[in-house]
């Protein structure tokens, strides 16, 4: 979608960036490494490499993930290294991808791709902001956050110019939808666009467009046509290794029924199969060359080079999970495995990359789990090290780690215990989310498992598990590792790890979906560590994307109430407050929690008071709902004035603390920070009085206390100590005691049918959260 410029418009357009058309660095063509580490992260269960570093996920989250910093240009360039574009209907048909960027070119223009997900369409989106970078109509591309409302404010365009902005639409859920007049606004976010020689492109989906389209300007979301998953896999091959006969692979009779049908993740997945059997078949053939010994070494373990029909071959069973191969291990035609061997198998599988002496250990445990056997490893009763690893089919690097010579063998092997022993997972969650608490085992071994050991096979476990979760619709795997690591402590180094797992998959292409719908159901459950595991995610990276859904999931945790995730809760509500557009939303949720009986004196008092003061971090300024009502403008969409109806609510939760412990209290602190800011600031006086006089305007045995309990609050803030007398201070502090008296005066002459509510403050409970005017 389009706004008509005149050239001269155009003309000043082009000149008004920064005065002048700004100038950015040319960015060559990307590494191979390079493109391989976006590679790894686009395969989410492939990310994790070199003992659980995540490498290409560090990648991608720091390039595209933060929706206040620019898109890489670096980024762009491997996507438009690797983007295999949409394939002509016909010998006739012109490029969609060249007509779609056409459509962008002019100042204002809008793009709606509407494709489900993982098919390619954020990849789409990147490729169209990189040609329209390498063609300097924009100098810079970036995302944009939708925010907490059902609408998409146009002021929250940002004010540069010549940028790209890509906008994805939160998929509807629950009680929240994106407004039905989205498309009927994108006419309004052109011409703001336009004013700045801004292009935008939304990411919606075929059923929310549907819904959301009516009044969207013609041709806005056009026809793009689809990918050949060949088409994918032959860039992706050739960006990360230029020397390969790509044809001989892609075309092979095998290797062709691996690609039909294929979404680009699986198409990413057959890429690297393919990429490391030919690499490994590199690395093989110069070490036959350059030594000698090291080339009978490998004969012995079964790992010399192999043909490439051998390869291909590895990589067809790779791609079915070796399910054959490793069914004739388990029940091989002569004799039988025994448990000890096949858990072998699995504990070398599960904890690759750890020494083989603690994975022996690790397998003496899990048999006696599993089969309620005890397993004498520490004398020579049992089959030893050196005898377990050439049963499994292992080999021993020079590190001590096992390793195995078939590709993703170690997976497959989980796989194929999970398909076969349905009636076991539950002890192998247990034992496997215990697995990096509990290293003890190790130590008959004479082998340390270290700090930073812990954490890569904390890594690796986590993504096992993630994994099992997102693939089958199962949560017990994440479920188990998030209780086992909150028993072990929040303050240790598992807890950290397990919300960040669980804060990348919320915003991950492939697994999303399936996480965000996990951690709504894991809100309304009273198991404080999954709580706790989903208010965190909340503040984190998934709060800051997704900040509608995570409010919803807080009010759901808050209204658990539970007392040992009221103070994450509390440090969540000011992570999110930060975000102009959920404040309504938000607000209105701490004051139904301060007027719900169940959780006013627990949540709603713990977050209504976090937002009533200041930070220990921020000492100075505005507590944040004081800062907002001095933001507020009534030009702004985005603002928020927190309405004392609401206001009082909160405060009469605070002026209950009165009976509570000795000491310094929240309430004594709210009514200092208060009273401050009305000094300083005289357009907060009204808006103080009117909160405090309401909030102890009740009749009933609250109304004296109330107001004896302030009066006592004002007259230390007054000359308390560490707090110096002032004569602006009296004057103060006795103009606000009049008022009080004053409004008690008035009681007497008003009828008990007009008298204001003694309890929580029936008159200014909100209507579904946010009623708070």
């Amino acid at each position: 979608m389009t706004s008509p410029a005149s050239p001269a418009e155009s003309e000043h357009l082009e000149q008004t960036a920064d005065g002048g058309p700004a100038s950015r660095p040319t960015v060559g063509a990307p590494t191979p490494d390079a493109v391989e580490a976006v590679g790894q992260a686009a395969v989410l269960q492939r990310a994790l490499i070199n003992r659980g570093e995540m490498v290409g996920t560090k990648y991608v989250f720091e390039q595209t993930l933060d929706s206040h910093a620019p898109i890489s240009p670096e980024y762009l360039a491997v996507v438009r290294e690797v983007y295999a574009e949409p394939h002509p209907a016909g010998p006739e048909s012109s490029s969609s991808f060249e007509n779609a960027l056409g459509a962008l070119r002019p100042a204002g223009s809008v793009l709606v791709i509407n494709r489900p997900l993982n098919c390619g369409r954020t990849i789409l989106a990147y490729a169209l902001l990189a040609r329209l970078l390498d063609d300097e109509v924009i100098n810079e591309a970036r995302p944009l956050s939708f925010g907490g409302s059902q609408h998409f404010p146009t002021r929250r365009l940002p004010h540069d110019h010549r940028c790209g902005y890509l906008l994805e639409l939160p998929p509807d859920e629950d009680d929240f939808s994106v407004a039905d007049e989205f498309g009927s606004s994108l006419r309004t976010i052109s011409e703001r666009l336009h004013r700045r020689n801004c292009r935008l492109i939304v990411l919606t989906r075929p059923e929310q467009w549907r819904r959301i389209s009516q009044g969207a300007p013609e041709g806005v979301a056009p026809e793009l046509g689809s990918v050949r998953p060949r088409d994918v896999a032959e860039r992706w091959l050739l960006a990360q290794q230029p020397d390969l006969v790509v044809d001989q692979w892609l075309d092979h009779e095998d290797i062709k029924p691996l690609l039909l049908g294929q979404s680009p993740t699986d198409v990413l997945s057959l890429v690297y199969l393919i990429l490391e059997q030919h690499r490994s078949a590199q690395v093989t053939t110069a070490t036959e060359t350059d030594d000698p010994e090291k080339a009978l070494k490998q004969a012995r373990t079964g790992s010399a080079s192999l043909t490439f029909e051998e390869q291909v071959a590895n990589v067809v069973a790779a791609r079915s999970n070796w399910e054959d191969a490793l069914y004739s291990w388990h029940e091989p035609e002569r004799g039988s495995r025994t448990s000890f061997e096949r858990n072998f198998l699995l504990a070398a599988a599960v904890l690759r990359g750890d020494p083989v002496g603690h994975v022996y250990a690790k397998a003496a445990e899990l048999t006696e789990k599993l089969d309620k056997i005890d397993v004498d490893v520490d004398g020579q009763r049992e089959p030893g090290v050196i005898a377990m690893t050439r049963a499994v089919g292992a080999r021993r690097e020079g590190d001590g780690a096992l390793a195995f010579s078939r590709p993703h063998w170690d997976d497959a092997a989980i796989e194929y215990f999970w398909n076969d022993r349905p009636l076991a997972r539950n002890t192998f969650l247990d034992w496997l989310a215990q697995a990096p608490v509990d290293t003890s085992t190790s130590k008959e071994a004479l082998e340390t498992i270290n700090k930073d050991v812990r954490r890569a096979l904390a890594a690796r476990i986590g993504q096992f598990a993630l994994r099992w979760a997102v693939r089958h619709r199962r949560q017990e795997p994440l479920e188990q590792i998030v209780k086992a690591w909150y028993k072990h402590g929040t303050d240790k180094e598992l807890w950290p790890l397990a919300v960040e797992l669980l804060d990348n998959a919320s915003i991950h292409a492939a697994s999303a979906p399936y996480i965000h719908t996990m951690l709504l159901g894991w809100a309304g459950r009273k198991e404080p560590s999954l709580q706790r595991a989903v208010v965190e995610v909340c503040t984190g990276t998934f709060g800051r994307r997704h900040t509608s859904k995570a409010l919803r999931r807080l009010r759901n945790v808050a209204a658990q109430g539970h007392p040992d995730v009221i103070d994450t809760l509390r440090e969540a509500v000011c992570v999110l407050w930060e975000d102009t557009t959920v404040r309504r939303m938000l607000f209105g949720y701490v004051v139904e929690w301060c007027g719900a009986e169940k959780t006013s004196q627990t949540v709603g008092h713990r977050t209504f008071a976090a937002l009533a003061m200041n930070s220990p971090s921020r000492a100075e300024g505005l507590p944040p709902l004081l800062a907002a009502v001095t933001e507020a403008s009534s030009d702004d969409e985005d603002t928020f004035r927190p309405g004392v109806r609401g206001l009082v609510t909160g405060w009469r939760t605070l002026l209950r603390q009165a009976a509570g412990p000795a000491g310094e209290r929240e309430l004594d602190t709210a009514v200092f920070t208060w009273l401050d800011a009305a000094l300083k600031l005289s357009a907060l006086k009204p808006v103080v009085f009117d909160t405090l006089r309401q909030a102890v305007n009740v009749h009933g045995a609250e109304g004296p206390a109330f107001r004896e309990t302030l009066r006592t609050c004002a007259e230390w803030w007054l000359q308390g100590p560490g707090r110096p007398y002032s004569e602006q201070k009296e004057d103060l502090k006795r103009e606000l005691s009049a008022s009080l008296d004053k409004d008690l005066i008035a009681r007497r002459h008003q009828s008990p049918a007009a008298a204001p509510s003694g309890a929580a403050g029936d008159e200014t409970r909100p209507t579904n959260g946010v009623d708070v005017a």
